[in-house]
């Protein structure tokens, strides 16, 4: 096996701006349909960051960093929405292989 001598340097973190971005970017990609709220203030607290949805198939999705933590009021919607019956859920980077497979075409 040949050694390049080198490690291979890690990625910097992504920020939560730019994967809203990979995430819509893929989510278009594979046919679904998606809303983001521009500014969350405006809203309700806790509410998650995007819907994601197409015929047979709706979710709500926090968008977070790697090391992103969800608010207290974030948590209880969450936690509310999935007693509902609601696919609500947190996508973060490190979750891309997930996200994939969750957003097949």
């Amino acid at each position: 096996m040949r050694s390049w001598g080198a490690a291979v340097p890690a990625l910097p973190p992504m920020s939560e701006r730019d994967f809203q971005q990979v995430v819509t970017d893929l989510a278009l990609l594979r046919g679904w349909c998606y809303y983001h709220t521009h500014d969350s203030r405006r809203s309700n607290p806790g509410w998650p960051d995007c819907a994601i949805w197409r015929p047979g198939r709706f979710m709500l999705r926090e968008l977070k960093t790697d090391k992103g933590r969800l608010s207290a009021a974030q948590t209880v919607v969450l936690a509310g929405l999935r007693d509902a019956g609601v696919d609500a859920d947190v996508w973060r980077p490190r979750d891309l292989d997930r996200i994939r497979v969750e957003l097949a075409p």
